[in-house]
């Protein structure tokens, strides 16, 4: 897609703030974002600031929303928590007083029709406007930002508890006429790879889990994407300041992408190539940071160090996807790119070289090595390393097991010298 780096120049920015953990978890899922739009489809204005199609109709549930008529690119700020009623910023307030008179309130039962939708990690926004403009010829508009108190909370696992605070705010008017000029696509009908005719070198991988690898000019981006009728969303990943939360739009036609600029990205009709089969145990390395690092075990398991915290769960590769879970049950899909990693956010993992004499040569291991490990107080993953680059002779016979398991070796650890011996 032309000039990708210039793509704030077709996107909305989201403001993000901290460092953004990579595999835990702490951006919005694609799966929640794509909920949601799906839920309160967007409407498109005409040259008169009224409505060209419809999309979602609300009824507003609430009193106190301010709206104004659009005031330099600005619109009314209203917040929301679950169980209150509608606040206001005193900082947001004061800067806008000069436009104070030009405020009005939505009125309770009235109907608005939905902008814009944006989905953060501890909040969601919709930008409003009523379905029919006023004598008054301006249309008065509003974002209504619904405030979670927990960090993170924007996740599939809490739509109902997300659904339930906007109730209290907007109710859907399921009897309003919604035009629906342009079918909704699901994940599944655009996967595929798509491929740049005006150059083949460049190409777009959307999944059907709402992630996206692409190659364009040279430069790796990844992250997740949405669907809206025939809009194709992409956000950025946070691997480089200037793309950091931002969206780039694109347009769905059949079998194509066409991006701002009109070039055209045709999805091919044969299967990708196969991914490599991943080598385990292996050990990979942020490149952005490489004091982070993640362990992916023979037996499925793994354990991440990143930012100064450690995290276990499991993890699943179906083709290029890497499906990662935490053991709280949080949900993160990986993109496996030869023997690279790369997450949502859009960083890579390099995959650490083992030395040769680890799978060839060297001392025999044997029961009371892993004994020695485990006194010695060598973190579990390490040990399984260990098992699965080394020469085993283990004795796992069922007093051997018995014996081992009274040395403090571990269910996994055991599991695994097992299975060495086969």
């Amino acid at each position: 897609m032309s000039n990708i780096r210039l793509a704030a120049a077709f996107a909305v920015g989201l403001a993000f703030s901290g460092t953004v953990p990579l595999l835990p978890g702490q951006t919005p899922s694609a799966g929640i974002e794509q909920q949601l739009r799906s839920q309160y489809r967007l409407s498109s204005l005409d040259a008169n600031g009224g409505v060209a199609q419809f999309g979602t109709v609300l009824v507003v549930a609430q009193a106190g929303i301010k709206a104004t008529p659009p005031l330099q690119n600005t619109t009314w700020y209203n917040s929301h928590k679950p169980g209150k009623g509608i606040g206001y910023s005193r900082v947001y307030e004061t800067l806008m007083t000069e436009f104070s008179s030009q405020v009005r309130l939505l009125v309770v039962g009235g109907k608005v029709v939905v902008l814009r939708l944006d989905v953060k990690p501890s909040e969601v926004t919709f930008y409003v406007q009523p379905a029919t403009i006023g004598t008054e010829g301006a249309p008065y508009r509003a974002a209504v930002v619904f405030q979670f108190p927990q960090k993170n909370f924007v996740q599939s696992a809490n739509l109902k508890a997300i659904q339930d605070s906007i109730a209290e705010v907007f109710s859907v008017d399921t009897a309003a006429p919604q035009t629906r000029g342009v079918p909704q696509l699901t994940l599944e009908q655009v996967a595929g790879l798509y491929v740049g005719p005006q150059a083949t070198d460049d190409r777009l991988q959307l999944n059907a889990d709402g992630t996206f690898s692409m190659v364009h000019a040279g430069q790796n981006y990844s992250g997740p994407f949405t669907i809206q009728g025939d809009n194709l969303m992409l956000r950025i990943g946070t691997s480089g300041p200037q793309q950091a939360g931002v969206y780039f739009r694109g347009r769905l036609q059949g079998d194509t992408v066409i991006d701002p600029d009109g070039s055209t990205w045709v999805k091919q009709k044969t299967a990708p190539p196969a991914a490599i089969p991943m080598r385990l145990p292996s050990t990979y390395v942020s490149a952005q940071a490489p004091a982070d690092q993640l362990e992916l075990n023979a037996d499925n398991t793994f354990s991440l160090q990143e930012g100064g915290q450690n995290y276990r769960g499991t993890f699943a590769a179906n083709g290029n996807a890497l499906e990662i879970t935490l053991s709280d049950g949080t949900k993160n899909t990986v993109t496996i790119q030869g023997n690279n990693l790369t997450d949502s956010s859009g960083q890579t993992w390099v995959l650490r070289e083992q030395p040769a004499q680890a799978a060839s040569g060297g001392a025999v291991l044997q029961n009371q090595d892993i004994i020695k490990m485990v006194k010695a107080g060598l973190d579990e993953a390490i040990i399984l390393a260990k098992i699965g680059g080394s020469k085993c002779q283990f004795d796992t016979s069922t007093d051997a097991l018995i014996q081992l398991k009274g040395s403090g070796v571990s269910a996994a650890v055991l599991k695994a010298m097992v299975g060495a011996g086969k």
